[in-house]
């Protein structure tokens, strides 16, 4: 079982002893540990051994310059060197002798009492002489805070062991509060050779008001016997560094991934993270994950500050802790989305915003003498990126871009940008295939945004204003697909044709798809192409089994979150086939398809929940309707299907 310390509950708020060897006299040593959150200067601490009860000389007299040191060769009462800083979560190992403790251990104390720390009085020594200071049988060990000023002194943290022969009550004194009488005061029995005084559980039960501390605490109420253990020298607490987290501002519907580095001189046996937002702690066990232990929690579903720390105990029972940390967890913000702005242009207009989307057109491309690039974002919808400096993108860049919203001949543009490479070859998000009759009724709606036709090559005019112009046309209209020579695709800037097997494709008569960027031209539509990966062969289904059929997607979807329905539909040979879309009431809201075939064949597309004006559709369920009918003959067959257009939530 993993104790939780009642001071692990409330951070640790002054400096502890942490470690303690008392004999050999060249292995001495005393290590303390800053538990808390901010750096301590110790220009105004001090250690002291030097009690001496039978002839009443103690530390806490030192402001009264007499009685405040025993005088004994083997005490010391050391005030620590000036401008000393223990650094929050760090610890300090002081010798009482640094060319002894190097000698012993085979390396360096942070500090020695003979070499590095000043007398209690000036003038006055108080550091002593003696080869060894802490008694093997019994003693006590007292760090204290004085500023050279108050009438008293604080304690800071208190060890006893051996007896209470030394122990300090400093009830009655003038200027301090009730100790715990020496009678109640508890110690630890010396420890040997090759072991250590180890403190393993913070303060314990220490009372934590009213007390002489330097935080109110009364230290001599300390239970040692709880706090403290006796371990070999060479078992030391796993080590923890500072423990970090991901996402680094977690929202209440994200999980939350917890990291921290851990050594120990054994093996560590398990890590525990604690955590809690509101009510009782809860546990989850770390792994470890290279060399990181790590361990990912749910999300929490509500806001607030989450309190966490980490233990860690290695197979010796030796635990250690992180301090005590928070983490603000809020409500997730609503995304601000490329769709949101340009169907509230007006509101957003000369705004200055900042958005994450993919690079659909890249620099260079359109334009060579400056910037004029396209992004889009998962809500399916584009914006220009425009500067007159030019940039480095590259199509398939997410990117996170800073700029302000202006619009420009009918086109919306992020312009003055900036902008962050977050990944490289990364899907263009919301890609949507689009007739061309929609292309047509809507071109405002459509411009900036990327997305692939159908249909068939029926003219084209290369070197013309320094591009080509390719005219496609499907059963519902045309349009024109711009490719500028700049782009290096078709021709080049020479007028040259640079790709023999694009130039063969785009040649009247075949069928291609085309994935581009809307852009307006003299108020009329047309398709930007950057990239010739972009031309692909179109074959329209694949044959039929001469037999009229319509399949439609079971489930519900909700255009205005930009969703599409799929379906498929057959029909036989030598017939003119209708697919329309009606609702509940038989009232007729767009033709899917409308033409004659020579041939049995089986088609896929989508439907975006509109109608014949582009217009979304209202929540409800609605009819397919397909019909074909033999042109020879005049017999008619058909089928239905029903689609289910859902709520916004």
């Amino acid at each position: 079982m993993v104790f939780i310390p009642l001071l692990i509950q409330a951070a640790p708020d002054h400096l502890i002893f942490s470690e303690v060897v008392i004999t050999p006299g060249d292995g001495e040593y005393i290590r303390i540990t800053n538990p808390t959150v901010q750096d301590v200067d110790m220009s105004n601490y001090y250690l002291t051994d030097a009690v001496d009860t039978v002839n009443g000389k103690f530390y806490y007299n030192l402001p009264s310059g007499s009685n405040y040191h025993s005088g004994s060769a083997t005490d010391f009462t050391a005030r620590f060197p000036d401008n000393f800083i223990l650094t929050a979560g760090s610890s300090i190992t002081i010798a009482v002798d640094s060319a002894k403790f190097n000698n012993y251990y085979s390396e360096k104390a942070d500090l020695a009492i003979k070499d590095n720390f000043r007398p209690a009085v000036n003038g006055i020594n108080t550091i002593g002489g003696a080869p060894v200071y802490l008694d093997d049988i019994q003693e006590s060990l007292v760090l204290f805070y004085w500023d050279d000023i108050a009438a008293v002194v604080k304690d800071v943290d208190y060890l006893v062991w051996g007896s209470r022969l030394n122990c300090v009550d400093k009830t009655g004194v003038s200027g301090y509060g009730n100790d715990t009488p020496v009678s109640q005061q508890q110690y630890i029995a010396a420890h040997v050779v090759g072991e250590k005084f180890q403190r393993i559980n913070d303060e314990g039960g220490e009372v934590a008001s009213n007390g002489n501390g330097i935080t109110g605490h009364d230290e001599t109420s300390e239970p040692f016997t709880e706090t403290w253990q006796i371990a070999a020298v060479a078992n030391t607490k796993p080590q923890l560094d500072q423990p970090y987290y991901l996402p680094q501002n977690p929202t209440t519907d994200e999980e939350i991934t917890f990291y921290c580095n851990i050594t120990d001189d054994s093996a560590v046996d398990t890590v525990m993270l604690f955590y809690k937002l509101d009510g009782d702690w809860l546990t989850a066990e770390m792994s470890l994950v290279g060399s990181i232990y790590q361990v990912t929690i749910s999300p929490l579903n509500s806001a607030g500050v989450l309190t966490y720390y980490i233990r860690a105990v290695d197979d010796t029972g030796l635990e250690n802790s992180t301090n005590i940390g928070q983490i603000t967890v809020v409500e997730p913000q609503p995304i601000l989305t490329i769709q949101t702005i340009r169907d509230h242009w007006d509101e957003w207009e000369g705004e200055t915003v900042s958005l994450t989307g993919v690079v659909t057109i890249g620099s260079g491309i359109l334009r060579t003498d400056f910037t004029s690039a396209y992004f889009q974002d998962f809500s399916g919808r584009g914006l220009n990126l425009y500067s007159n400096a030019t940039t480095d993108l590259q199509k398939g860049d997410s990117i996170e871009v800073t700029g302000v919203l202006e619009e420009y001949n009918g086109v919306h543009e992020l312009s003055d940008f900036t902008f962050q490479r977050i990944a490289t070859d990364v899907p263009i998000p919301g890609v949507v295939t689009v007739s061309i009759a929609a292309l047509n009724s809507s071109p405002a709606y459509y411009e900036g945004t990327f997305l692939t036709i159908n249909g068939t090559v029926a003219e084209r005019v290369d070197n013309i204003g320094g591009g080509s112009n390719i005219i496609i046309e499907d059963v519902t209209g045309r349009i024109t697909v711009r490719i500028w020579n700049s782009a290096n695709v078709l021709v080049n800037s020479l007028g040259e044709i640079v790709n023999d097997e694009l130039d063969s494709l785009l040649t009247a008569g075949n069928m291609v798809e085309i994935k581009g960027v809307v852009s307006i031209y003299s108020n009329n539509p047309q398709i930007l192409l950057g990239y010739a990966e972009d031309v692909q062969p179109w074959i329209l289904g694949e044959p039929g089994q001469e037999r009229t059929k319509l399949t439609v997607a079971p489930y519900p979807f909700v255009p205005k979150l930009g969703e599409v329905i799929h379906y498929s539909y057959e029909y036989p040979s030598n017939s003119r086939v209708i697919l329309r879309v009606y609702d509940m009431a038989g009232r007729f809201v767009i033709s899917l398809e409308d033409d004659y075939f020579a041939l049995s064949w089986k088609k896929e597309n989508t439907w975006d929940g509109r109608n014949e004006l582009n217009e979304l559709m209202s929540p409800g369920t609605y009819i397919f309707h397909l019909e074909s009918t033999n042109r020879t003959t005049g017999k008619s067959a058909y089928d239905i299907a029903p689609v289910v257009i859902g709520v916004k939530f």
